[in-house]
């Protein structure tokens, strides 16, 4: 678990399943074996983080 991912999980519980396929997508980059893995890996992670951030926003307006 990093840091950050903590500090989602505990202030904003709520984004607790969008934050862990943000770092799994990113940690998912490091698994690629060739350029096209690579690049699905590195757009699965942009649009992982894209998820949180809009998911964050959701909850933030509350």
């Amino acid at each position: 678990m990093t840091a950050p991912l903590l500090r989602v999980r505990l202030v904003l519980p709520e984004l607790d399943d969008a934050a862990q396929r943000a770092v799994r997508a990113a940690y998912g980059l490091r698994a690629a074996d060739s350029t096209a893995e690579l690049q699905e890996a590195r757009e699965q992670a942009l649009q992982a983080a894209d998820d949180l951030i809009a998911a964050a926003g959701t909850a933030l307006a509350v």
